[in-house]
């Protein structure tokens, strides 16, 4: 009843102060009640008689909890009778459902809306600014350092749909050697902030080999800003610095930048501080975006509530208040995607009743203010199951981009999803998630090859508004560096965030927090969380936080009883097993140890019936090698004597251990995957499992895969697995109907020849399998993939196919992946009627050059392709026949050798969708002299393998 009542509440046109403060209380005792219903089905339901009896010190706790709660029940109502709270006027408006077939649309309709209304004349003013060329830049004659363009402006104005629109342009595609888009926001970490632009200036390899170069020492911002300086010094470059918010961080920023940088290097910022950008630019590199003119206005608005022109010629009432309404947003973007949002899932005969509730002011003073009040109406309309997801965004630092399955399976734990009949409940969390997006409450901001979402963010006038609710409602306490230590709330505590360093105050009440989020190492050891303290924790989300566990941070986990969801840090840490008495976590949806020196599971993981998600994987001898230091054949045990003696450091120490006892655990296996405990069948709602262990896992278990007919994602390690034990896996994945994504591994493709093809000898296709990944050797493309019409991404590795056979058949392939000796053949050709809806192809080698010398594209192939990227080949006899592929955008080619480079530019210059080519470090054309210095780099590089092997 009372939930039925705050939903009606949430659907009330009007809500008074006295109702404010009564929906409060309703509020706080629904929890309150949640916490105690949950305790009783853990403590007290489905036991017998000798465990009541045992349990009877529970049972009278949560006797008196239920009738102190009784108590609260009775004043609460009395309360209503005498203040008389209750004056609900129920809104009209029902609650929208997105439904999953068109989550794709509107992904791509927010996307679409913001990039082409009204800005077409504002993106060529600034594309001219960016490539304005160096010769008529007087102000800069004596300026070193790259040019500098800011865009300023308030929040809302559309500073960086602008800038996005021009970065992803045709026309800086061959302008620039490399680019970077940088998210600043206001609070920032430096060293992140500089690894990140590393990452995108110079790809992630070279930031792996950056922090290889410095392990062991203390990396500091002087020794990134270097590396940049240096790296850049011959690059023409362009960065985008989005949202920089002080002169301070500028200037720490801009020390990345060579004082002398390659003609028409760039920095493009965005930022709402005028004097920042007088600081930054001369007068006439200085952008402020226009508001939209009442044309571009108008159609955003339509186009957002899915209206036609027509019909507002056909309804003048509707009409004139289309009109009020866009006269009240002021021209502003944001305003008007927002207010969009919220009436396209009202009728609109509603549309006035919402207008009168418009703050005044947009229309001749647009500020931040009166932009937060819109933004805030709706959020007031929002449907009752949309508001604590929503709120729950708050959680996260402003400008962090959210990943759209982490932010679905807190929800799912969370307990804001419940109503799940034929779907699952990450299906209708995903549901949720869009149906946001459509309203405009959370921005789009990377997609996946089939138009999901994949990453979203919030801007920043959202952000506020989520983070002031949270903080009214008492949902959310967050800690920032502002945040004193020794803060303390006398109300209840129900979800805490912390974005630095902070140690918990004793004096705080923890005994009804529901989450706890990290997002950076905390003061006290990560046991101290796991105590009774924190009894009802549903959520431990370490994900984000960069620091590494250790084995006693994790001996109290089964203190956690109410636990739904385990997160781990993504780095990687130094658990090497986990406790037994994890199997009383009876809850657990959620179990993510990845990068951990974990070997083997216990037997009691197949006590978890509820779990959804099972994520375990070890990090290998040779990945933990590159954190600390290279190892001899005999560093682990050196690691050990080391740690036995004392010698070692604190982390040196951990870390020996944890290598120590995974390998005493996995008898020395340097796979990267999990032994699984018989009864792994019994875990029947399970949907992913990452990743198994074949060699180590008993043939039993591995047949009681077959019977987790719920599994969505499945990821195995196959190296040194026996014939028994491959036959076996492969007669249980076929079984696996909802299976969508498989990835199985080999990685040793010259001792194990065979064992690959062992492990993927499935009698029968999968019909569901959407994505496939295959590492290692294969003799042919099994039969089976070639009847998988569902598959739409393929990741080959060591393969080393002469023909990619069924694969070029496969109708609904949208993404093609070849790495290292995926393929091995001197031509690489796709022929007439193959691949026909290919959109996407990658071919990449990081060792000795591959056997392809040539890729050619014949007439009538691959209708659909929009972008090849081909790194480190040695393309003697070129690309060919890019003049046969209709909608080909982008063409991105680097290291190795190229032949006939202006022939493929003057191809790219005359095809009728002028596609961008970018060319990066490729050795010049092909001669016969320069062909003999492949032949002799090859010849050493295979000798050098041979005598390291």
């Amino acid at each position: 009843m009372m939930q039925a009542f705050l939903r009606a509440a949430d659907g009330a046109r009007e809500t008074t102060g006295v109702l404010k403060a009564y929906l409060e209380l309703i509020r706080d005792l629904a929890y309150d009640i949640e916490d105690c219903l949950e305790e009783f089905m853990v403590f007290i339901k489905h036991k017998n008689l000798v465990q009541q009896l045992l349990s009877l010190r529970a049972r009278h706790r949560i006797a008196v909890q239920i009738r102190i709660l009784k108590q609260r029940v009775q004043e609460v109502s009395q309360r209503n009778l005498r203040y008389n709270a209750i004056k609900l006027t129920p809104s009209t408006s029902s609650d929208f459902r997105v439904d999953m077939g068109l989550t794709q649309n509107l992904a791509a309709l927010y996307v679409e809306e913001t990039q082409i209304i009204g800005l077409d004349k504002q993106k060529e003013k600034l594309t001219k600014l960016i490539t304005k060329p160096k010769v008529l830049e007087k102000l800069e004659a004596s300026k070193s350092g790259p040019r500098v363009i800011s865009i300023v402006g308030m929040g809302g104005l559309g500073k960086t749909t602008l800038t996005k629109k021009v970065y992803d342009s045709k026309e800086l595609g061959d302008m620039f050697d490399t680019r970077a888009w940088i998210a600043v926001s206001q609070s920032f970490d430096p060293k992140e902030l500089l690894k990140e632009m590393i990452k995108q200036l110079f790809g992630a390899y070279s930031l792996k080999e950056f922090l290889e170069e410095h392990q062991g020492q203390v990396l500091g911002v002087r020794h990134l800003t270097d590396h940049l300086r240096t790296r850049l010094k011959e690059r023409r470059y362009l960065v985008v610095l989005d949202d920089v918010w002080t002169i301070e961080a500028w200037n720490c920023i801009y020390l990345s930048f060579p004082e002398h940088s390659k003609d028409d290097s760039c920095v493009v910022v965005t930022t709402r501080n005028h004097k920042l950008a007088e600081h930054c630019s001369p007068p006439s590199h200085i952008h402020q975006p226009e508001i939209l003119e009442g044309k571009d206005a108008r159609s955003l608005f339509l186009k957002k509530t899915n209206k036609r022109p027509d019909d507002l010629e056909n309804d003048d009432r509707t009409k004139e208040i289309v009109g009020k309404i866009l006269n009240k947003c002021g021209g502003l973007p944001l305003a008007i995607v927002t207010i969009g949002g919220l009436l396209a899932n009202k009728d609109t005969k509603e549309w006035e009743n919402l207008y009168n509730q418009l703050p005044s002011e947009l229309a001749t003073n647009p500020s931040l203010e009166a932009l937060r009040q819109v933004v805030h109406v709706s959020y007031n309309h929002l449907p009752s199951h949309l508001k604590p997801c929503f709120l729950h965004l708050s959680l996260f630092p402003e400008d962090f981009e959210i990943e759209r399955k982490h932010l679905v399976n807190r929800w799912v734990a969370e307990g804001f999803v419940t109503n799940a009949t034929s779907r699952t409940l990450e299906e209708v969390a995903e549901s949720y998630f869009y149906e946001l997006i459509s309203r405009s409450m959370i921005q789009p901001s990377k997609l996946d090859v089939l138009g999901n979402v994949k990453t979203c963010r919030i801007h920043d006038i959202v952000h506020d508004i989520a983070v002031s609710i949270s903080s009214q409602e008492n949902h959310v306490f967050l800690v920032e560096e502002h945040t004193s230590a020794t803060s303390t709330s006398t109300e209840s505590i129900r979800h805490i965030s912390c974005f630095t360093k902070w140690k918990l105050n004793s004096a705080m009440d923890f005994s009804r927090v529901r989450s706890l989020t990290m997002f950076s190492k905390p003061l006290q050891p990560i046991a101290s969380l796991c105590s009774y303290e924190f009894k009802m924790l549903r959520v431990l989300d370490l994900k984000n936080g960069e620091f590494i566990t250790e084995q006693q941070d994790i001996r109290n986990i089964s203190m956690l009883l109410h636990l739904k969801y385990l997160h781990f840090p993504c780095w990687y840490s130094h658990i090497y097993a986990l406790p037994r008495s994890i199997g009383n976590l009876q809850s657990l949806l959620t179990l993510d140890i990845r990068k951990s020196a974990v070997s083997t599971l216990p037997t009691e993981i197949t006590k978890l019936h509820n779990l959804h998600s099972l994520r375990c994987s070890r990090i290998q001898n040779d990945d933990r090698a590159g954190v600390y230091f290279r190892r001899s054949d005999y560093g682990d045990w050196f690691c050990d004597a080391l740690s036995l003696t004392g010698l070692a450091n604190h982390d040196t120490r951990n870390d020996a251990n944890a290598d120590l006892h995974g390998a005493v655990s996995s008898c020395w296996s340097y796979s990267s995957g999990i032994k699984l405990p018989k009864g792994v069948g019994r875990l029947k709602q399970l949907q992913i499992l990452e990743k198994v262990d074949i060699k180590r896992t008993s043939r039993r278990t591995i047949e009681e895969l077959g019977e987790l007919t719920q599994l969505r994602k499945l990821v195995v390690r196959g190296r040194g697995a026996s014939k028994k034990k491959c036959k076996a896996f492969g007669e249980a994945a076929p079984k696996l109907s909802s299976l969508r994504s498989l990835n199985v591994s080999t990685k040793d493709y010259v001792r194990e020849a065979g064992v690959l093809d062992m492990l993927v000898s499935f009698t029968s296709p999968l019909p569901c399998l959407e994505r496939l990944k295959l590492k290692g050797l294969l003799q042919q493309v099994p039969a089976w993939v070639g009847e998988c019409v569902s598959l739409v991404k393929i990741d080959l590795k060591y393969c080393k196919f002469k023909e990619l056979g069924a694969l070029a058949q496969l109708p609904n392939l949208i993404q093609l992946r070849l790495f290292e000796d995926a393929y091995d053949a001197e031509k690489l050709v796709f022929c007439r009627d193959e691949f026909p809806k290919l959109r996407i192809l990658r071919l990449q080698h990081f060792r000795r050059w591959p056997l392809t010398r040539e890729v050619t594209f014949e007439q009538s192939t691959s209708p659909n392709m929009e972008t090849i990227y081909i790194k480190n080949y040695p393309l003697t006899s070129g690309i060919n026949g890019i003049e046969n592929l209709p909608k080909l955008k982008e063409v991105y080619i680097e290291g190795g050798m190229l032949a006939k480079q202006d022939m493929l530019k003057e191809e790219a210059g005359r095809h009728m969708n002028h596609p961008v080519l970018q060319i990066q470090r490729c050795l010049p054309p092909i001669t016969e002299e320069s062909e003999a210095t492949v032949e002799v780099t090859e010849s050493i590089s295979e000798q050098g393998e041979s005598s390291q092997s």
